[in-house]
């Protein structure tokens, strides 16, 4: 773990606040594990509330949505969806033109993001009065955590640590050089095809972004629709849109197999498709990431779906939250 340090008016001096409760002396009123979206807007509430808030980070600033996630899908989609503008041109009564040659969007949208991390995150979060801390974190107890070699207890604890994408058990996943949120935004170049396991809202962005781009794309996915969580309406509707962009579609497939061959991807369904594409991108749910965090050792009930929670976000330690 990389030293504490204090951000905000009191610079980069660490301090603890023992804070006394009774005879308990705590070392913060809040401890935040993860600080992604929930974990910066709960530590830089608490602490403009006066409490002494810690946030601690096992990576990056900003967690997934930031670096692997909303941000670069938005800024992928937006590339997108200005390139599709110009087939439109005729309706709007404008002279049509052909569609430009998509270069490389990678690199951009990592400038893009540095940006925003630096000059709209990490200099503006400087300013809260908080301590930060990088490592990975676990419970001790109920109100003591450790991070590297240091133990921090606090009054409560907010457990804001996300999730990762779900690797479902395909034969031959393991085997291939596959594409998921954390990776797919690093690609040399936007790919020639494209498979897309999963049809809810990351496969159906990234489905119509890619098409956009100029790759010919398929979803592959067990549902009865796209975006199974929302009305079947609203799926249709998608599939009506996505065979108008000549993406194809196909619900409620059982994959038998995926394997690499000669530089690209082959996916058989147990109902007979046998597809192949130059890459494939994994968006089939999401997974909470709980291991490490020794939640045991706080007493906290859990699932391999997640924390249950109350309207409160609390969990059945009333002072430990499950936030996000």
């Amino acid at each position: 773990m990389t030293p504490l340090q204090r951000w905000g008016k009191n610079g980069n001096a660490l301090g603890a606040t023992n804070r006394q409760e009774g005879r308990v002396t705590y070392d913060y009123d809040l401890i935040a594990i993860g600080m992604g979206p929930a974990g910066m807007a709960a530590s830089a509430m608490a602490a403009e509330m006066g409490l002494a808030v810690c946030g601690i980070e096992k990576h990056k600033l900003g967690g997934e949505c930031m670096n692997v996630g909303c941000i670069p899908s938005k800024a992928l989609l937006r590339m997108a969806e200005l390139r599709h503008s110009l087939t439109r041109l005729d309706a709007m009564e404008l002279e049509s033109m052909p569609l430009p040659a998509v270069k490389n969007p990678f690199p951009r949208i990592q400038g893009h993001l540095d940006y925003i991390l630096q000059e709209k995150t990490i200099d503006k979060f400087k300013k809260v009065d908080l301590v930060m801390g990088q490592g990975a974190a676990s419970f001790v107890d109920g109100h003591t955590v450790q991070v590297g070699g240091r133990r921090l207890r606090a009054r409560r604890i907010f457990i804001c640590t996300g999730t990762r994408a779900s690797r479902p058990p395909i034969p031959g996943l393991d085997t291939i050089d596959l594409l998921d949120n954390e990776n797919l935004f690093h690609l040399a170049a936007v790919p020639e095809s494209l498979l897309i396991i999963g049809g809810g809202a990351i496969g159906s962005e990234m489905a119509q972004a890619f098409a956009r781009l100029g790759s010919r794309v398929a979803v592959v996915h067990m549902d009865a629709h796209l975006l199974p969580f929302g009305p079947p309406e609203a799926g249709r509707l998608l599939e009506a849109q996505f065979a108008r962009e000549r993406i194809a579609v196909y619900n409620q497939r059982r994959i038998a197999s995926v394997a690499q061959e000669e530089g690209r991807v082959r996916l058989k369904t147990a109902e007979g498709e046998d597809l192949s594409a130059e890459r494939l991108l994994l968006a089939a749910g999401r997974t909470p990431v709980l291991q490490g965090l020794e939640l045991e050792r706080a007493g906290v009930h859990f699932t391999p779906k997640g924390i249950p929670v109350n309207d409160n976000l609390q969990t059945n330690v009333p002072h430990i939250y499950a936030v996000g």
